[in-house]
Formats: C-alpha cells, sequence, structure tokens
C-alpha cells in the first residue's frame, strides 16, 4: 500500500490514501471473467528500456463501472466528463457482522451529511478476504430501494470494498441498473477504507479514457487535508 503526502500551493500538505486493489497475476476476478495476462516485451539488459504487454478486461481489479456496461445506449467511460470521477465524498462503515443488506434505514440517519457530496463509499471490511474464495459469497449489498434512495441524492457515483453492489445470483443485476440509469457510476473492489475519516475528503477514480468504453481499471485515492 503506497499511501504517501503531496505538497498544495503555498506547501501545505495533502496525504493520498491509495485505496485500490493491485494488478497482478493470479488475481481475484469476478467469475467467468478472464485471468488478465502479463507479459515482459522489453527489458532494459536487452532493449534498454523496460515494457509490459497488459491483457485486462475493463472490470478487473478495482474499477468504474460506466453507464454503458448495462444501459442499452448509456454513456461510455469517454462520453462521461472528467469531473464525474472527482469530488467530495464520504465513507459510511458498514463493517457490522450482521449487515448482510444495506437498505434505506441504514442510509436515512446520514441523509443530511451526504446532501452535498459527490461520492459515498460503503464501508463493509469484505476487502479483507481479497484473494481468498469467501470473497465470492456473502457480501453486504444494496438493497434496489437504497440504490433508488442513493440516486436521489444527487450523487455522482457509489464505491464499495466488495466485488459488486448485486448479490451473486442476482438476475440481470437490478442494484447496478437502478445505479447506473440515474447516472451514476459505480466503484468495485475498493481497498483500505479503514485508513478514511469520517468527515469529508477528495476523492478520486479516474478511468482510462477508453473509447465506446463500458468501465475500467481505475486507482482510485483519497486526497486529505
Amino acid at each position: 500500500m503506497s499511501n504517501g503526502i503531496v505538497r498544495k500551493r503555498g506547501k501545505s500538505m495533502l496525504q493520498v490514501i491509495d485505496l485500490s486493489q493491485e494488478l497482478a497475476p493470479g488475481m481475484v476476478v469476478y467469475p467467468g471473467s478472464p485471468q488478465p495476462q502479463f507479459r515482459q516485451v522489453a527489458t532494459i539488459e536487452s532493449d534498454g528500456y523496460r515494457e509490459m504487454m497488459m491483457t485486462l478486461c475493463t472490470h478487473h481489479g478495482t474499477h468504474l463501472d460506466a453507464p454503458a456496461h448495462l444501459i442499452a445506449g448509456g454513456l461510455t467511460v469517454d462520453q462521461l466528463a472528467p469531473a464525474s470521477f472527482v469530488g467530495e465524498a464520504l465513507v459510511l462503515d458498514f463493517t457490522r457482522p450482521d449487515t448482510a443488506t444495506v437498505d434505506v434505514q441504514d442510509l436515512r440517519p446520514y441523509e443530511a451529511i451526504i446532501s452535498g457530496h459527490d461520492f459515498v463509499l460503503l464501508h463493509t471490511g469484505w476487502s479483507k478476504f481479497w484473494g481468498d474464495r469467501r470473497y465470492f459469497a456473502d457480501y453486504p449489498v444494496l438493497s434496489e430501494a437504497a440504490a433508488r434512495w442513493l440516486v436521489a441524492a444527487g450523487l455522482r457515483g457509489v464505491g464499495v470494498d466488495t466485488m459488486s453492489v448485486d448479490a451473486p445470483a442476482a438476475a440481470g443485476l437490478p442494484v447496478h441498473r437502478l445505479l447506473l440509469a440515474g447516472g451514476l457510476v459505480i466503484v468495485e473492489n475498493l481497498n483500505n477504507l479503514a485508513a478514511l475519516p469520517h468527515h469529508s475528503f477528495f476523492f478520486s477514480c479516474l478511468p482510462l479514457r477508453l473509447k465506446d468504453g463500458d468501465g475500467s481499471p481505475v486507482r482510485a485515492v483519497a486526497l486529505l487535508s
């Protein structure tokens, strides 16, 4: 985990918190998705420079879902303005062992503080199972009612530290569809949310500028002043 400090103009400091999983051979992928491939095509010893070829899916690792992922005619990654991927964020703690579904009644107590934010990140603690078969089952998810509530809150996006906002067996991915049809982006497989404060911070999940992209791996970070 490579967190660090950067200087803003005027020499004040920003702490950068890495919220991303590592892209690597043998990494966790969504069931049915092909494994990423990494191949060295040039080395310093042989070529004077180092270069790697990667074969990745748009939803490998910590990644962003654009509306085009599931909505016919939905905006693609390259059609979304860069401002869609950055903004003021809030992390909500749902690490209780009995949290199977985050519903409207779980979100409503945060209604006042969610107002004015661009992103809500749901901290379930499930990232601790990354690399383990438990990561793929029984993770907390959003209810459809909660998804509608978040769309109505006027957010730019929702992030989770699980593989999906929908349950593994959810036919048609209804929570995805509600959020994406509402114009939100979804960030999945976040990591390190326990390191975030219980107040506003700046969040960035900038994707690659992929033409016609339905999603993209991201290097998600939080910037704390």
